[in-house]
């Protein structure tokens, strides 16, 4: 009986997940190619895709200009094409959640990254994962795009 506490924690713990890797829906790639560069490459290869750019936020420099300090670039820019959008939420009317697509760009140790937000792949719903197979593809393309030299 007194052995019962200890083996109710390691039942609990054994039962216990690991927290998850933020980065494990995110695809990221870096490059030494120049934020600059990267940025406008970024807004070719969002338009050659199909998809149509419907934000741009420059948080890095908004700091730099708001607090007078020296800040690393930090951009996300969001996009969408509504052919996509509507066959997504036909499939899924909750999959509204991951819209706009999001491609955010920062510069760190030297390097330019690059990190998109996959949609999930593993739902219960067959089709939903098919479609978002083929938009994480088209999310990829759009980031190795950017980072190629």
């Amino acid at each position: 009986m007194r052995h019962l506490p200890l083996l109710a924690v390691a039942v609990l713990s054994a039962c216990a997940s690991k927290p998850a890797d933020w980065r494990a829906d995110y695809y990221e790639v870096e490059t030494a190619k120049p934020y600059a560069d990267v940025m406008a490459e970024l807004e070719l290869a969002i338009t050659e895709q199909n998809f149509r750019i419907t934000g741009h936020n420059k948080i890095g420099s908004v700091i730099r200009q708001r607090d007078q300090i020296d800040f690393p670039d930090y951009d996300t820019l969001q996009f969408c094409n509504l052919t996509l959008a509507r066959q997504m939420l036909e499939i899924e009317p909750a999959a509204v959640a991951w819209m706009p697509c999001n491609v955010a760009v920062r510069f760190e140790g030297g390097r330019t990254r690059i990190t998109a937000h996959l949609l999930p792949e593993t739902t219960r719903n067959p089709p939903l994962d098919d479609f978002a197979r083929g938009m994480n593809e088209k999310l990829k393309k759009i980031v190795d795009f950017a980072a190629e030299n």
